[in-house]
């Protein structure tokens, strides 16, 4: 009696182990899985991320960067031509002097009666943003003769294709007030400074020009 009595409760005991067998099997594999490939592979997700947000965040600073260089460029070409249509170039050397060439007048008595060019040796100019030394001599020109001869020369000088800049012009008139009536323009006495502006290479002038 105790015999038969005692199978239904090893029966339901080998069923019970079963059921545990069945129960955690699958707990244990899965709580295995997520150990083994679950969790790393979402932590490499999670540096994936990260990595992608860095790069994200570099290649739009270098886009940024690329962008402004853009439009360094352009504003670098066109300040370039700006200068080219403004700026007068500086003058390579005193072997051909474009400026003395332009602004010397013969003399003929009445509309330029006397003149003369003094040419300062060529020197150095220290505090210029440029790649070099810039070279400069100062020219004076002293003339008699009428106002429009005296411009002439001003004029002539602006119009050399080098840099050229006056530093003071000086005009005194010298014909008595008959001679105005009579020659209609009258003579005037002109004292005239001009800086000549040269490229660092050029050689200075060994003698001033009288």
């Amino acid at each position: 009696m105790n015999v038969l009595g005692s199978i239904p409760f090893r029966v339901r005991a080998a069923l019970d182990r079963d059921l545990m067998v069945w129960a955690v099997g699958p707990a244990l594999g899965a709580i295995l899985v997520t150990t083994l490939f679950v969790i790393p592979n979402y932590v490499r997700a999670l540096r994936m991320q990260d990595e992608a947000q860095r790069l994200e965040a570099v290649s739009g600073e270098n886009i940024s960067q690329r962008n402004n260089l853009k439009l360094m460029e352009r504003s670098v070409s066109e300040l370039r031509e700006e200068c080219s249509r403004r700026c007068r170039p500086l003058a390579e050397g005193t072997d051909r002097d474009h400026l003395l060439s332009a602004i010397t007048r013969p003399t003929d008595g009445t509309v330029v009666r006397e003149q003369s060019i003094r040419t300062s040796v060529l020197a150095p100019v220290d505090g210029i943003a440029a790649d070099g030394p810039v070279m400069r001599r100062e020219v004076t020109v002293e003339m008699t003769g009428t106002f429009d001869s005296v411009f002439g020369v001003v004029d002539a000088a602006e119009a050399v294709d080098q840099l050229v800049t006056p530093r003071s012009i000086e005009i005194v008139v010298i014909s008595s007030p008959a001679e105005q009536a009579t020659l209609g323009n009258p003579t005037v006495r002109a004292t005239m400074l001009f800086e000549e502006w040269f490229d660092r290479q050029a050689k200075p002038a060994k003698e001033a020009r009288p």
